[in-house]
């Protein structure tokens, strides 16, 4: 049994593999860019008007001659003299010789005059060459997280495809004789199934979209088989339940077989003190337990951020620090892991911490956590926390 921070190293130091694809912008929402993107062009890509109004040339006087019209999209060509204007819309074009756009509200028009109403210019209003990005210049890096907004900035680039980090195909593999799916008229002896909804959700949350769930009963044959097809099929394996001890929790024998090379079973802290890591290759293998709430939790601290790092994101959330609201006890000599909420600088711990209940995590943000040597964290004293995805 080791401890969460050697857990944590070992885990990392085995989950940095990196898969590149092109993808279409259209497909790239909440994927990390694999490598530095470069403007092709200059943005804007020509000078242009910042406003409708009128781009005028010259400062000698507040009066200005109208010659024309240019429409944003217009490729009129107009070269403007001292004293000269033309009526101009937002995006526009500004001709050759526009010194500045005159907001059409300072304005005013008579017999094809305009004056400016103002006895001083302010902002010229024109939007320069290349102001935004010029040709040639880093877009975007590589790690970036894209979101809507950086996918639209790309497209305005003109850029159709980029190279992303690829998700990864994550299979979820729950065990267990005395589950059921939602829905059905519960049996005697039997429980409803809660664990792999949870786990699916929570990966969609990140983006992964390919997840296959199996669910198999208490059969070492048939757990052995099972995973011997999605370590073919996937790059991480996540299975809920058949970790712990008992006659028939056969999932670690099941990696065994297949071997599956495990890097560390069993971490000294509650709850989930159950939990495996292995790896065949380059996929990644996880036993968490069964009990729903120890599953989520063991989830949001060991796996989340190896998915993160596997997608391109090097920054996985470490812990923060909040002042306590109460003074915690931890008798366990494990480290411990409580569901709590942040408010500001400070947190607050929940009553019900039970590994089987979900419900108390249902207004959770965060993960309290007290290391194994701690024994006392006294009101008002900093501790750490993990924010959790919900």
């Amino acid at each position: 049994m080791i401890s969460v921070n050697k857990a944590l190293a070992i885990i990392k130091s085995h989950t940095t593999a990196r898969l590149l694809e092109i993808s279409s912008l259209k497909n790239v929402n909440g994927h990390v860019l694999g490598e530095d993107v470069f403007s092709e062009i200059n943005l804007p890509p020509f000078r242009q008007s910042a406003m409708d109004g009128y781009a005028v040339s010259g400062s000698k006087s507040l009066s200005f001659k109208v010659i024309g019209e240019v429409q944003a999209g217009s490729n009129i060509n107009i070269t403007l003299k001292e004293g000269e204007a033309v009526r101009v819309f937002t995006g526009a074009p500004v001709p050759k010789g526009t010194t500045r756009v005159l907001m059409q509200e300072h304005v005013e028009e008579v017999n094809g005059v305009i004056t400016y109403l103002k006895d001083s210019f302010g902002k010229n209003n024109v939007k320069e060459t290349g102001e935004q990005i010029k040709k040639g210049s880093v877009a975007l890096s590589k790690g970036t997280l894209l979101n809507a907004s950086a996918v639209a900035f790309l497209s305005g680039l003109g850029i159709k495809d980029v190279s992303v980090f690829k998700m990864p195909k994550v299979s979820i593999l729950v065990s267990g004789n005395e589950l059921q799916a939602p829905g059905e008229a519960l049996e005697n002896g039997k429980i409803y199934d809660s664990n792999s909804i949870m786990l699916k959700l929570l990966l969609q949350k990140i983006g992964v979209q390919n997840v296959e769930v199996v669910f198999v009963g208490d059969s070492k044959h048939e757990i052995t088989t099972t995973v011997a097809r999605l370590l073919e099929d996937s790059h991480f394996i996540i299975a809920s339940g058949g970790i712990s001890v008992g006659e028939y929790d056969l999932i670690r024998h099941a990696f065994e077989a297949n071997s599956v090379e495990e890097k560390f079973y069993k971490i000294n802290q509650r709850p989930g003190k159950p939990i495996y890591f292995g790896k065949k290759d380059e996929v990644s293998v996880f036993g968490l337990p069964g009990n729903p709430a120890a599953c989520f939790i063991n989830f949001q601290v060991y796996v989340l951020p190896a998915l993160r790092r596997f997608i391109g994101i090097e920054n996985t959330n470490g812990f923060k620090k909040a002042t306590l609201l109460e003074s915690i006890s931890n008798p366990t000599g494990k480290s411990l892991f409580l569901r709590a909420k942040v408010t500001g600088n400070t947190i607050e711990i929940f009553k019900n911490q039970s590994s089987a209940m979900l419900q108390s995590l249902i207004d959770a943000n965060a993960l309290a956590y007290i290391p194994e040597d701690t024994a006392v964290c006294d009101k008002g004293k900093e501790i750490l926390y993990l924010d959790i995805l919900q």
